[in-house]
């Protein structure tokens, strides 16, 4: 079983994604070697007019993309300040620096890194690669649709997703209706709502490492922001819900994405002053990166391993963190020598600077660092982060085991390794068995309502009958098994007769065992009966419908007995029989 949200050192838990701090800052006194243009740096391409004035071919500008378009980009002259305007994206040349890839077809099946720029390439003349995309250009919104764009999602997932980066640049109108959610943008009220904030301080006595301070008021993020400190935080949890249960459900991930108790993942903000550096690391996250003001460098390369358990941040000073994760990953087979980070001139690594607008995916496992010239930067960033076939066998296994009084039973050590290895050894025999009879009833172990929305409260037994019609053949004649997989229990404390049916696997928390899916039924009293019947049928027994009508007895509860029953075969604690 995954432990994706590991706990610091101090017993904190920070979201959904482990950050190991100490990141390295950006020593002023040092040249930046790794940027050779500031992100706001152009040329003029051809001659043109700008506010009178003409600039010729090869002349230097700044472009300011905050105030820049689709259609026209907003530059000033480098000889003259006075010399500013809107031109067409035609006449303005980004430096080579703005987007390094390793040599290769850029949008071959093999290339590490695909790159639509509808600013400067509004055809996507430069995709050599036949692909089905839309020129409409889409304002981010919870889908998954949005984020893709040009691409279609099914293209995304099928091309992109967990195989190579993409950056995607538009310009700040993508980002409109993002606004409304993360207050326009406005840091100090984004503080306000922001459920943990942790600030990186530009200034720590050592020059390679980044010094961070827990946060423990909006008052003090406020003052360390103003101070020139950057800050890391959450925007509030109604908006994480609405774009990371969207992006999950789009991705496919369905029951998976909450097995852990969460909602798949979460959203940070951060927000830099200055310049800023994250070194290399890579996270078990995919991750999708909005840059919403200013600008950042992303530099990228696929990591050792697919799908990592777990983070890796060889610059934390969290040294027993760093080192749990580093045997995490040699667990997956990761050769130690693959656990470095890349050097700079590794010929793997890709780089892009995001512009407001840009839309950047790493998949999880890749290494990446990240850059802040001297303006301020403000970026989103999606860290998807749900479950693993892992977890759904281990959810299914351990009820399994659990059930069996050799596998509840503590193991008594006191007769030394032979008896212990011995005793280990019957029990992983006796999994075959087990196993084997999981295989037999696997669409037992995966029922229907676990690839349904989950109710949003509890179930009045008699107003569904009365409101919907059943989805499966349910009837008098009908025959059931018992699987086994699912579990009924009476609410505790409940004001009516309540029942809770929980389904799919269980999952180990530190606070108990969880199930996967449970749902609330309310039912009329004469039901008690009935559900006492069915509180008495082992598993893999059977029981007719006829059976239970007659313990009801009143015709009129037949309709809404059939739906609880179709209920239960929902939940996978009924197997309707042919």
């Amino acid at each position: 079983m995954t432990t994706k949200r590991k706990r610091e050192v101090d017993g904190s838990m920070f979201s959904g994604a482990r950050f190991s701090f100490g990141f390295g800052a950006t020593d002023d006194a040092t040249p930046e070697a790794t940027v050779p243009a500031h992100p706001t740096s152009a040329m003029i391409r051809s001659a043109c007019s700008v506010a009178g004035t003409t600039l010729a071919a090869g002349d230097l500008v700044t472009i300011d993309w905050a105030q820049s378009s689709f259609t026209q980009v907003h530059i000033t002259s480098v000889n003259d300040v006075n010399v500013t305007g809107m031109v067409h994206p035609q006449y303005v040349a980004l430096p080579a620096s703005a987007f390094v890839t390793p040599a290769g077809t850029p949008f071959s099946l093999e290339a590490p890194f695909w790159q639509f720029d509808y600013v400067f390439d509004p055809t996507f003349a430069g995709c050599t690669w036949p692909l089905h995309f839309s020129t409409a250009p889409l304002t981010i919104e919870p889908s998954l649709q949005s984020l893709a764009w040009p691409l279609n999602a099914s293209t995304f997932v099928q091309h992109v997703y967990n195989k190579r980066c993409m950056a995607v640049h538009g310009s700040a109108h993508r980002l409109q209706s993002l606004l409304a959610d993360l207050h326009q943008l406005d840091v100090e009220t984004l503080i306000l709502t922001a459920s943990r904030t942790v600030a990186w301080l530009a200034q720590a006595p050592e020059k390679k490492r980044m010094q961070y301070l827990e946060v423990t008021s909006p008052e003090m993020a406020r003052a360390i922001y103003k101070a020139g400190h950057s800050l890391y935080f959450n925007p509030a949890p109604e908006v994480q819900e609405r774009y990371i249960q969207a992006l999950c459900s789009d991705l496919g991930m369905d029951f998976t994405s909450s097995l852990d108790g969460g909602i798949g993942g979460d959203i940070e903000l951060f927000a830099v002053q200055g310049r800023h550096s994250t070194p290399w690391h890579l996270d078990a996250q995919q991750n999708i990166t909005i840059q919403l003001t200013g600008t950042k460098r992303w530099s990228f390369c696929k990591g050792p391993v697919d799908d990592p358990l777990t983070n890796l941040h060889l610059a934390s000073t969290n040294t027993p963190s760093v080192q749990d994760d580093l045997l995490t990953h040699t667990m997956c087979q990761a050769p130690w020598s693959t656990l470095q980070p890349p050097t700079e001139d590794d010929p793997r690594i890709s780089s892009v600077v995001l512009r407001p607008g840009s839309v950047l995916y790493v998949p999880a496992g890749y290494w990446h660092k990240v850059e802040a010239m001297d303006e301020g930067s403000l970026s989103m960033n999606f860290s998807i982060d749900g479950s693993r076939w892992l977890d759904v066998v281990w959810n299914r296994l351990l009820p399994q085991m659990a059930a069996q009084p050799a596998f509840r039973a503590r193991p008594d050590l006191r007769r030394g390794p032979e008896v212990a290895r011995a005793e280990l050894k019957a029990l992983l025999l006796s999994l075959q068995t087990t196993l084997a009879t999981m295989q037999e009833h696997v669409d037992d172990l995966l029922p229907d309502a676990l690839f349904q929305a989950p109710p949003e409260g509890p179930l009045n037994l008699v107003k569904l009958a009365a409101t919907t019609d059943l989805e499966l053949p349910v009837a008098g004649t009908s025959t059931l098994r018992r699987t086994g997989l699912a579990h009924l229990v009476p609410t505790p404390h409940a004001t009516s007769t309540q029942y809770t049916v929980a389904t799919g696997g269980f999952g180990k928390f530190s606070e108990g065992f969880k199930a996967e899916r449970s749902v609330v039924v309310e039912l009329p009293p004469a039901f008690v009966a009935v559900v006492d019947t069915f509180l008495e049928v082992p598993a893999g027994a059977t029981v007719y419908v006829a059976t239970l009508e007659s313990t009801l007895g009143e015709p009129t509860m037949h309709k809404p007995l059939h739906h609880f029953v179709e209920l239960l075969v929902q939940y996978g604690y009924f197997k309707l029989l042919p």
